[in-house]
């Protein structure tokens, strides 16, 4: 071979190494979290919170977009139609991510083969509470009430197909009474009717009414998750109460795309998982009452396996049905 042929190989081998290099240099972009819900609720806060921490740690911008409607679809189908690249990604709520495919009528993606689990960010108890007018100071006793009397019964929730129109929705299939459920535009116009007396009962995020408990506006009667609540330690667990079968909690989880660069999964979990091992993240989460989790991707895809199985069934029992 000539010198000139030499040479030309020896320019090939170095830019083919240095465009290997490139493409393994994940991230070289900035990435983007979908938020399918409106800014300043938990969902939101704690997507910041976790995206400044990425960004930190990736060396990246981390943008937070917000893409509500459709109770978290909208936000949800931009992220199952983006390029598997890594660099968008959803903060999955139990919504878009298991309950709405046995609710809406009409999907704008698959759940079932939309998305790559990454990690589990945290998990957020509820609660049921009562209003003041309901003069009732255990669970034990408002089922013995509302069995007694289901007319007289109504609990609300930030809307159709909310999770707290599921958690209603499961409260009265364990006790075994069909209960009108009433949908609001969002929780504060129900909180507002529940503390008038216009409703009885809800069953709400722990982070959404902790407030208003504490201010002896609303009574909360049990926690619907397996250990207590930091927040409220002295409110017995929905099993200390006798019922142990109403447990559920809300959550939030990045999702990629299905498709999605398993080094960018991995890259994406080991970063939050370390900063979840932190002091600050970890207290600022639960600070908005919500349980940071962590985990593996393989530990994520099993738990949305389970909710999805478990919320099919309260959905179809319920008849629950979203045009």
């Amino acid at each position: 071979m000539t010198r000139r042929g030499w040479a030309f190989v020896a320019v090939l081998g170095c830019s083919l190494a240095f465009a290997g290099a490139a493409q393994a240099a994940w991230p070289d972009q900035p990435l983007r979290i979908v938020v399918p819900f409106a800014a300043g609720g938990t969902t939101d806060v704690i997507a910041r919170l976790v995206g400044e921490k990425l960004s930190a740690r990736l060396g990246q911008p981390v943008v937070i977009e917000n893409v509500g409607g459709a109770g978290g679809n909208n936000g949800a189908a931009l992220v199952a139609k983006s390029a598997a690249n890594g660099y968008t990604i959803l903060m999955a709520t139990p919504g878009p991510a298991a309950m709405n495919q046995f609710m809406y009528a009409r999907m704008p993606y698959d759940t079932a083969t939309a998305f790559a689990p990454i990690v589990i960010i945290a998990s957020v108890p509820s609660v049921l509470a009562v209003g003041p007018k309901v003069e009732m100071k255990s669970m034990a006793e408002l089922v013995t009430q509302i069995k007694a009397k289901p007319d007289g019964f109504n609990f609300g929730s930030a809307g159709n197909g909310s999770t707290g129109h599921l958690g209603g929705a499961l409260f009265a299939s364990v006790i075994g009474v069909r209960m009108q459920h009433v949908p609001y535009r969002g929780s504060a116009p129900m909180l507002q009717d529940l503390i008038a007396g216009n409703i009885q009962f809800t069953i709400d995020t722990v982070s959404g009414v902790m407030s208003l408990i504490k201010g002896g506006q609303l009574q909360a009667l049990a926690v619907t998750t397996k250990s207590r609540s930091p927040e409220l330690p002295d409110v017995p667990t929905s099993a200390e109460a006798g019922f142990p079968d109403v447990e559920m909690a809300s959550w939030l989880a990045l999702l990629g795309p299905a498709g999605m660069p398993r080094e960018a999964i991995e890259r994406i979990n080991a970063e939050v998982n370390a900063a979840l091992k932190e002091t600050d993240l970890p207290a600022r989460i639960a600070g908005l009452g919500a349980r940071p989790e962590g985990g593996s991707a393989d530990d994520l895809a099993a738990f949305l396996k389970r909710e999805t199985e478990r919320w099919k069934r309260v959905v179809e029992t319920a008849g629950i049905r979203i045009e």
